[in-house]
C-alpha cells in the first residue's frame, strides 16, 4: 500500500470435520493502518480458496491491501510512509585505506 504503513497479522488454518483435520483450509488476514494514527481495522477471511492457493500471505492479504487502501483514500487519511526512498549504508570489501560505506536506494 503505497504511503501507508500497516500492521498486520496472517493466519492459515487447516479446518477440522468430524474431529478430524481436513484438506480444506481458512485463510485471514486482520491488520490496521495507519500505523502513526490508527483509523481502520480490516478483517479478511476467505473460507475454502480455491485460486491455486490457500497461505494467507497470498490471498487473503493482497484483498486486504486493496480493501485497505481505497477505504484510507475514501476517508482522506493522509499517508504516514515516506514517499522518498530510503538510503541503507551497506559495507564493501576492505582496502589498502579502511572500510568502504556505499549507499544504496531502497
Amino acid at each position: 500500500m503505497a504511503g501507508y504503513r500497516v500492521g498486520g497479522k496472517t493466519g492459515t488454518a487447516l479446518k477440522i470435520e468430524n474431529g478430524r483435520y481436513t484438506k480444506r483450509y481458512i485463510a485471514s488476514f486482520v491488520g490496521f493502518a495507519p500505523v502513526s494514527n490508527p483509523r481502520l481495522v480490516v478483517a479478511v477471511m476467505i473460507d475454502e480458496p480455491s485460486a491455486g492457493s490457500y497461505y494467507a500471505g497470498t490471498v487473503a492479504g493482497p484483498l486486504f491491501s486493496r480493501i485497505m487502501e481505497g477505504s484510507l483514500r475514501s476517508l482522506g487519511v493522509a499517508p504516514d510512509a515516506p514517499l522518498t526512498p530510503l538510503q541503507l549504508a551497506r559495507r564493501q570489501s576492505e582496502g589498502a585505506g579502511g572500510t568502504a560505506v556505499a549507499q544504496e536506494s531502497m
